[in-house]
């Protein structure tokens, strides 16, 4: 009788996981509406506890068209953390645009976060570009994005950034 009893709680337990399961749809990352596909994210700390964090989406950027990228700054150290940032735009062998720049003052364990919107060049082909965030002298993250309808892949090494 126990066995009957336990075989049966397992037969309903196997159903409710497959029904729970069968019914949730994935959960969608794009804003209605929008043509971005594919979101990144991406972090790097220094060894002072200084941390840069960015995101975005790696797909559907067009050429005159912008695209918001979110970033936050992290000031772990102990002292107060003066600088700028710049957003570039790297082709295979230069940089292309730097599309966004500023500055910004942390005193010690502040964060400081924004979304910006970047506006992509009229001009560029389509294709892989490298989208680099920099911190001069100090740290710099990138993520190969495509723009347009370009069908060309990169996978080599991005020249080296730097803000202006």
């Amino acid at each position: 009788m126990l066995f009957k009893k336990l075989a049966f709680v397992s037969l309903a337990v196997c159903a409710l996981a497959l029904l729970i399961t069968s019914c949730t749809a994935p959960v969608e990352v794009e804003e209605q509406g929008s043509s971005m596909t594919d979101p990144f994210f991406s972090r790097s700390e220094d060894e002072n506890g200084i941390v840069l964090e960015w995101s975005g989406f790696t797909g559907g950027h067009q050429p005159g068209e912008g695209s918001a990228i979110k970033l936050v700054l992290h000031n772990g150290s102990q002292d107060v953390w003066q600088g700028s940032y710049c957003i570039q735009l790297l082709d295979p062998q230069s940089i292309v645009a730097t599309l966004k720049q500023g500055e910004f003052s942390l005193q010690p364990g502040k964060d400081w976060g924004m979304q910006e919107t970047i506006l992509f060049p009229d001009d560029l082909s389509g294709g892989d570009y490298g989208l680099v965030l920099v911190i001069p002298g100090q740290l710099s993250i990138g993520e190969t994005i495509q723009v347009g309808n370009g069908t060309d892949t990169y996978s080599g090494t991005w020249p080296e950034p730097g803000c202006p």
